[in-house]
């Protein structure tokens, strides 16, 4: 069985929300910070990374 997920915001190759080709994880990607990808240039991955490490320092400080 495989999945799949299609973008509502995409027109053929297209990105209707940033105005551009679609590249998925990029600045203001519905998916940028929500996901890793496989390719590590994708800016997503850094924000993913960024995300985890504020959310481990706000549980060390008790602030969940």
């Amino acid at each position: 069985m495989s999945g799949g997920w299609t973008c509502s915001h995409m027109i053929g190759n297209y990105c209707e929300l940033i105005k551009k080709t679609c590249n998925p994880g990029d600045k203001g990607c519905t998916l940028y910070g929500k996901a890793l990808f496989s390719n590590p240039d994708t800016p997503s991955n850094d924000a993913v990374k960024r995300r985890e490490e504020i959310e481990k320092k706000r549980k060390e400080r008790g602030y969940f």
